[in-house]
């Protein structure tokens, strides 16, 4: 499971300056992938000899033989691997979905595809409520995991049946009126509402076990609204959306379920933030449109947040530029589809700052002058 941790392990390697950076897309269900030689081997093998032909320094060549080496016994079980080889270590990360695209580098590390994985599929907590039970699992990075199952405790306590007077005996059921009734249902309903609250407490339990910030609730839609009703307000905030869900579906097939949801909440999350970051650069405020203005933002320490289009057209600013804004403190957001059109007609890269950029103060009058 990708974590930022595993970005800082990339950039803080030993003589990190000089790392090939290798992500290679392995998944052998690809048809490219199928012949007797993977299409991704003929890619690596293209791109390393391209790569070597290009440096003159020996240590790139060592750091091509190393990854030849490793490479030539990976038997993929995955879909993708991020591979980075240094003079005096080496990173592997094998990825359960698929790269954005192909890429072979030597300089510094280039941890842009991993910052983008990381901020596409961030991780969900989902629950799938019914009448007696609840199924918690994350899924992250495309897959999903079982959490664990909460049984509804009603079905823990044994409710005797309690017959009418001879007159009146049902077939084995329950009371049907009186107090022995009324007690009977507010049991019920005592039992059900503490399962609910657990219910809404697991998953804020799981936000905080797990660093997810989203919830999808799914299941019988009444009984989730029910369970988000009792979520203390900072874990109802985290609830995107309440969505029927089949209960007998496996945890893949939820997920491919509710999918579409995800997405278009991180779409319309994405849009939201460049439309504020605009309105506040337009506005004279905390916002910077454009390369050269968030660069020097960004050399100033003075970015919150920034928003890259995902993937960059310049080479170079792509794999320099996450570890400048990571250097220099600042949150990433990596946005695609309708929002990185904004960012890219605002200039190219947009951010949101700690405080304003200062205008330029007037120039003073020359005495003298008319």
């Amino acid at each position: 499971m990708l974590k930022l941790t595993d970005v800082n392990r990339v950039l803080s390697q030993p003589a990190a300056d000089k790392t090939l950076s290798i992500y290679a897309q392995v998944d052998p269900s690809l048809f490219e992938n199928q012949g007797r030689t993977p299409g991704w081997r003929i890619w690596l093998k293209n791109s390393l000899r391209d790569l070597k032909a290009a440096h003159e320094d020996p240590t790139v060549a060592e750091l091509i033989a190393r990854a030849e080496q490793f490479f030539a016994t990976l038997r993929p079980e995955c879909k993708a691997v991020a591979a980075f080889f240094t003079p005096g270590a080496e990173e592997v990360l094998r990825l359960q979905v698929p790269i954005v695209q192909p890429e072979c580098h030597f300089g510094r590390p280039a941890v842009g595809p991993l910052l983008w994985l990381l901020d596409e599929y961030e991780p969900y907590v989902v629950a799938l409520v019914d009448s007696e039970k609840v199924r918690f699992f994350v899924a992250q990075l495309g897959r999903a995991g079982l959490g664990g199952t909460r049984y509804n405790e009603v079905r823990e306590y044994d409710f005797p049946p309690k017959y009418l007077p001879a007159t009146g005996r049902g077939e084995g059921g329950y009371t049907q009126g009186g107090n022995n009734r009324d007690a009977f249902e507010a049991t019920i309903s005592d039992h059900t509402r503490r399962f609910y609250r657990q219910v809404a407490e697991q998953c804020g339990h799981l936000l905080e076990e797990t660093g997810a910030k989203r919830i999808l609730l799914g299941g019988i839609e009444t009984l989730a609204h029910a369970v988000q009703a009792l979520m203390h307000d900072t874990v109802r905030k985290a609830v995107i959306a309440v969505v029927p869900t089949p209960l007998h579906l496996s945890d893949q097939a939820v997920w491919d379920h509710l999918m579409p949801h995800a997405l278009e909440h991180e779409r319309a999350h994405e849009c939201a933030l460049v439309d504020e970051v605009v309105d506040l650069a337009k506005a004279g405020g905390r916002g910077a449109l454009g390369i050269a203005t968030v660069l020097g933002c960004l050399k100033n320490k003075q970015v919150e947040l920034l928003l890259v289009p995902w993937p960059l057209a310049e080479p170079e600013l792509q794999v320099n530029l996450p570890e400048l804004a990571m250097a220099a403190g600042a949150r990433i957001e990596l946005v695609a589809g309708a929002a990185a059109e904004r960012v890219l007609q605002e200039g190219g890269l947009a951010a949101r700052l700690f405080y304003g950029i200062p205008e330029a103060a007037p120039a003073a009058p020359v005495k003298g002058a008319a």
